[in-house]
């Protein structure tokens, strides 16, 4: 067994012998042995795992892995909801020197047989009903199923409660080989091959080392203010870098709980924040958007960053009433009592996407910060969050310590592709030389996004190059800023800005919208003559009204109304190589 690991400070990682995953879970471990570790809520009530049970759980599930054939290098895809059993399994793969695959759950069946293939996976981990709706019938070749519960009569695989108990017993007996391999687990060594999201076109897997993941650990605790004290909130996918990086390890190396959310329904989502005492909340825009209009600016009277959200979204008190013991009314004094439950919340981290200016300034009105972030799975992911005691709004704050971010090649207005350098960079991409060689140049990785940074070193995000739009003169006009534009108004839910060609064939912006329709609903003048055409002519005049003040090669002059929710990723990015402008 590894000693105690002496407590540690961020700078101090490798003088305090903290180099591989496995050494993050055993100083949580030995130094937070007897805190709550991870919680969820079911049906029968609370399974609270402490740290020193999670460390054992690793243990006997690495040690029965281990017996089922698994070796060091050897890769797990793990293809499962957030679950503490998806923890354990995560830090069980890589505690004993294997590599985990994390993948989305919502992946079809001939997408799923790609990655098991391009990965070259030993075995497969899912859930139930993932076995069930897709595996089961598959007929994967060449890969063990493994299913996370117990066996029933409808399982005929391997379930993780029975490797786990043969781990027990084996380690029991007095077998050492899982403690071994954790021994010869080495910095250099692949932690994770994580498949992007892909929301410009086909998916890469990026090879994230033990190294890559420990410096961005090291560097996040090093700008954030995070302790044992401290609750998070699990809602976002783990498979995804940002929730995994963000909600799981990095709370463990603090010795911080994490729930497990029960749904991700903002009515619950906001029931857990406020029953379970969350104090630090993760998540992207859309959950924020969600909780805007439920806050009360801190000084009475104040009205900034929530005029919009008056009409809409304040449905979601109803479901509040539970926690009072009464039915919940569309009043102020729910939104008061939302308000103050959220008050436990230290920060929020927002990342994934921009944040609207007004949902921003709405939470910093209310007193709860919201540090934005930037990062790509490529770099761990984490690259930039603000400050907690300096954050600038509309910023996604300065590099991480230890990472170096710079613009290339600034235009006129200081306008560049970000590059970053790091030990958080990723190895390569799996399999693709050509993909890798194309964005790792000169020590940097090229990220292919946008941004400008200003004179304290504080970065913005501008937009995609790959969505960069160029007009006929030549003037570049980039898609996010007038994608927020238009966002900011109540009456469009969503929309995203492409380029398309005028009656003369010149490139210019054209915007896909999606209507709010319970907010146009609302709106006197139309409530008894709603159709097609008038939602149009509505959201025409809306249109016009956001961008009169531009330059004219900025404004939106053509636009299409959809009524179906666009294609996301599961972080609600819109996949924009999936949107197309349909021509008449």
């Amino acid at each position: 067994m590894p000693g105690r690991l002496e407590s540690v400070k961020p700078g101090t990682f490798a003088d305090s012998g903290i180099r591989t995953l496995s050494n993050i879970y055993d100083f949580a471990i030995e130094n937070y042995s007897t805190a709550i570790a991870m919680k969820k809520r079911h049906s029968w009530g609370y399974q609270s795992i402490s740290y020193q049970e999670f460390g054992k759980l690793i243990s006997f599930l690495g040690s029965g892995l281990m017996s089922k054939g698994l070796k060091k290098g050897d890769r797990i895809a793990l293809m499962a909801g957030n679950s503490p059993e998806w923890v354990v399994m995560y830090a069980a793969i890589t505690a004993c020197g294997a590599v985990v695959v994390p993948l989305d759950t919502n992946l079809r069946e001939n997408e799923l047989k790609h990655v098991l293939l391009h990965s070259m996976a030993r075995f497969l981990v899912v859930s139930p009903k993932i076995y069930h709706d897709l595996v089961k019938g598959a007929k994967v070749k060449d890969v063990d199923i493994i299913v996370l519960g117990e066996q029933d009569s409808t399982i005929e695989t391997m379930t993780v409660t029975e490797i786990m108990a043969a781990g027990k017993e084996i380690i029991n007996n007095g077998d050492t080989a899982f403690f071994s391999a954790k021994a010869e687990v080495r910095p250099e060594d692949i932690a994770a091959i994580c498949y992007t999201s892909g929301t410009t076109g086909n998916s890469k897997a990026a090879v994230l080392l033990q190294s890559n993941l420990v410096a961005n650990i090291e560097s996040l605790m090093s700008r954030l203010p995070i302790t044992s004290d401290d609750i998070f909130l699990c809602m976002l996918p783990l498979h995804h870098t940002f929730s995994s990086m963000c909600v799981f390890l990095v709370p463990v190396m603090c010795g911080s709980t994490i729930v497990f959310a029960r749904s991700k329904r903002p009515d619950l989502i906001l029931q857990d924040v406020m029953q379970e005492g969350i104090t630090i909340l993760v998540a992207v825009p859309l959950l924020f958007e969600h909780l805007a209009p439920m806050l009360i600016p801190v000084k009475s009277g104040k009205k900034r960053g929530v005029s919009f959200f008056k009409k809409i979204f304040l449905g979601m008190v109803y479901g509040l009433g539970k926690l009072v013991g009464k039915k919940m009314e569309k009043t102020e004094t729910a939104k008061k009592l939302v308000s103050a439950g959220l008050k436990k919340i230290r920060f929020c981290a927002s990342g994934g996407a921009a944040l609207r200016s007004d949902v921003e300034n709405a939470f910093f009105d209310a007193g709860i910060p919201v540090l934005q972030g930037y990062g790509l799975t490529e770099t761990s992911p984490v690259c930039a969050i603000n400050p907690f005691e300096k954050p600038v709004r509309g910023s996604i704050g300065p590099p991480l310590p230890g990472i170096d971010m710079k613009i290339d090649t600034p235009d006129a207005d200081g306008i560049g592709e970000i590059l970053v350098k790091g030990a958080n960079v990723m190895k390569e991409y799996y399999k693709n030389p050509e993909a890798t060689q194309a964005v790792l140049r000169g020590g940097y990785f090229y990220t292919g996004d946008l941004g400008r940074v200003d004179d304290e070193g504080y970065f913005t995000i501008v937009g995609r190059i790959k969505s960069l739009i160029v007009t006929a003169g030549g003037k570049n006009i980039y898609p996010d800023e007038l994608e927020a534009m238009l966002n900011r108004n109540p009456y469009i839910l969503e929309n995203i800005v492409i380029a398309v060609e005028d009656r003369k064939g010149n490139t210019r912006p054209g915007a896909i919208v999606v209507p709010n329709y319970d907010a146009i609903g609302s709106v006197p003048e139309l409530s008894e003559k709603l159709t097609d055409e008038t939602i149009r002519e509505f959201i025409g005049t809306e249109v016009k009204k956001i961008f009169a003040d531009l330059p004219d090669y900025k404004r939106i002059l053509d636009f299409q109304v959809r009524n179906e929710e666009l294609p996301k990723t599961s972080t609600r990015k819109v996949k924009r190589h999936m949107v197309k402008w349909i021509k008449a």
